[in-house]
C-alpha cells in the first residue's frame, strides 16, 4: 500500500518518551496500524538504545497472549534494563482484560506504551476510566480532499473531487479500487 505524509506521526515523536499511555484510536481502514508501523520504523533509526516489544493480535503468532496476564510476562520477558522499552501494540481491544496489563505497566515507568484501537471498541470512548493514569489520544481520520489529492499526485481539483465523493478518504479501502 501507498504511504503519504501524514501530520500524525509528528504527534507520536512529540510525547515520545512521556508517561502517558500513548492511544491511537479512528475507524476501520483509516491508517491506525500503519502509522504505528511507521513509528516503530522511525525509533529503530533514531533510538540508539531502543528495545521495541511489537505486538500485532491481527497475527496468529501472537493470539495466546490475548490472555492479559500472558499478556503481561512476555512484555515483562522481554524488557531489557538500560534500554529505552517501547511497548507497541496493534488492535490492543483484541486481548480480554486487556487494561489490567497495560495499568500495571504503566505503574511500572518502565516502558513507553502506544496502543492502537478501534472506535467500534470502549477504547477509544473510555480511556479515562479504562487506564488509570494519564492517557495521549491520536485520533486518525480519514483522508481529506487534499490528502486524497496528494495519495493519487492529482492535479485537476474539480475531476478529484468528484473521485473523491465516490471513493470516499478511507486509505485502506484504496487498494480495492
Amino acid at each position: 500500500m501507498k504511504l503519504i505524509k501524514r501530520d500524525y506521526l509528528s504527534k507520536l515523536i512529540n510525547v515520545m518518551g512521556t508517561l502517558d499511555v500513548k492511544v491511537i484510536t479512528g475507524v476501520r481502514r483509516s491508517g491506525k496500524s500503519k502509522l504505528l508501523e511507521s513509528f516503530i520504523e522511525y525509533v529503530k533509526k533514531e533510538i540508539s538504545d531502543a528495545n521495541i516489544i511489537s505486538i500485532n493480535f491481527n497475527d496468529l503468532k501472537f493470539v495466546e497472549l490475548k490472555d492479559y496476564m500472558k499478556l503481561n510476562e512476555y512484555i515483562e520477558k522481554k524488557y531489557k534494563a538500560g534500554k529505552h522499552n517501547f511497548v507497541c501494540i496493534d488492535e490492543i481491544q483484541l486481548c480480554d482484560k486487556f487494561e489490567l496489563t497495560i495499568n500495571s505497566l504503566h505503574s511500572s515507568e518502565k516502558y513507553d506504551i502506544y496502543l492502537t484501537g478501534s472506535n467500534a471498541f470502549p477504547l477509544s470512548s473510555d480511556l479515562a476510566t479504562l487506564f488509570t493514569g494519564r492517557v495521549f489520544e491520536i485520533k486518525i481520520y480519514p483522508f481529506s480532499f487534499s490528502e486524497y489529492m496528494k495519495y493519487y499526485e492529482l492535479d485537476d481539483k474539480e475531476k478529484a473531487f468528484a473521485s473523491y465523493v465516490l471513493d470516499g478518504g478511507m486509505s485502506g479501502s484504496y487498494v480495492y479500487r
